[in-house]
């Protein structure tokens, strides 16, 4: 009986072990090691920091080519600016002047088809006077087909 006894009283022990729950927290305490974990802490501190510097360094080289890009575009329009300055009231002078000689022949166009019926008359008086045009290799001298008598 005194094996029964001693049975009983280890159940009894275990069973206030997994009711007690201060002690439940030290026995889960008892089986983290702190220098394991101060040892992760300091590993995972390092390679952030060696992730930082060099995304620093890599920010650091991106500003050093922007300002070297900027530089130049700076340099390109110093450059071109001032020729530029000069060109540009002559081309927009010669881009009105085009505009002008476009208006022009468009009215010479209108101005051709309102004196189509005048040329034509001027053929037919001529030829009532017997003037007769020289005729072109290719067709009429008008836009309306001549009349022969």
């Amino acid at each position: 009986m005194t094996e029964e006894n001693t049975q009983d009283a280890s159940q009894a022990t275990s069973n206030q072990q997994t009711t007690n729950p201060l002690e439940q927290l030290l026995q889960i305490l008892s089986m983290v090691d702190p220098i394991e974990l101060a040892g992760k802490a300091v590993d995972t501190t390092r390679r952030t920091t060696e992730t930082l510097v060099t995304m620093l360094e890599n920010f650091a080289s991106t500003i050093d080519n922007l300002n070297r890009t900027t530089t130049r575009v700076n340099a390109l329009l110093d450059d071109i600016e001032e020729p530029l300055k000069r060109v540009m009231p002559q081309l927009g002078n010669a881009m009105n002047a085009m505009a002008t000689m476009g208006e022009a022949a468009s009215q010479l166009a209108d101005l051709s088809k309102r004196l189509g019926p005048l040329t034509t008359l001027a053929e037919n008086a001529g030829g009532i006077f017997g003037f007769r045009p020289g005729k072109p290799s290719g067709g009429t001298t008008s836009s309306s087909p001549q009349m022969e008598s």
